[in-house]
């Protein structure tokens, strides 16, 4: 499957950027509300933390710059923790993405080497469909957003 990647450096506290994700992703609509409008949990789960099984879905501000109707809301689901190698990885089950790609991955990971970095694996519905990369220039955004926020002191 094709990959497209969003890697950024940190100068925060790598264990904090992931557990941030891991185990607080409901303070993204604080950290980058720009970006993040609402994020909830679905279909039973009653946990912030990530675990195998763990469902949420995340709704996209919308944005007149951003102008892809595929970017209202994804629900996704864990498919693997790793916490000794500081790594997540995401299936996504519903949205609109899922016309333009099937069998989307993402893998999240903060690196040994201070990085946070997303990967997402897809496969095109149709040759001609663009690659997903409004996907890793928002994942970016959302990694030096919350880079930031805990750079300067945001409680996590």
């Amino acid at each position: 499957m094709p990959t497209r990647v969003a890697e950024t450096p940190l100068d925060c506290s790598t264990d904090l950027f992931f557990k941030l994700f891991k185990e607080k992703a409901f303070r993204l609509t604080d950290v980058c509300g720009a970006i993040v409008q609402k994020i909830e949990l679905v279909d039973g789960t009653s946990s912030w933390v990530d675990v195998v099984g763990t469902r949420k879905r995340i709704y996209f501000t919308p944005s007149p710059a951003r102008n892809h109707l595929y970017l209202e809301n994804i629900m996704y689901e864990v498919q693997a923790v790793d916490n000794s190698n500081n790594k997540i990885v995401y299936k996504v089950l519903q949205g609109a993405m899922l016309h333009l790609y099937k069998n989307v991955v993402v893998t999240f990971e903060v690196t040994a080497a201070s990085t946070a970095k997303w990967t997402i694996q897809y496969e095109k519905l149709d040759p001609s469909n663009k690659d997903p990369d409004v996907y890793t220039g928002l994942l970016g955004t959302v990694n030096n957003n919350v880079n930031t926020y805990i750079r300067y002191g945001g409680e996590v």
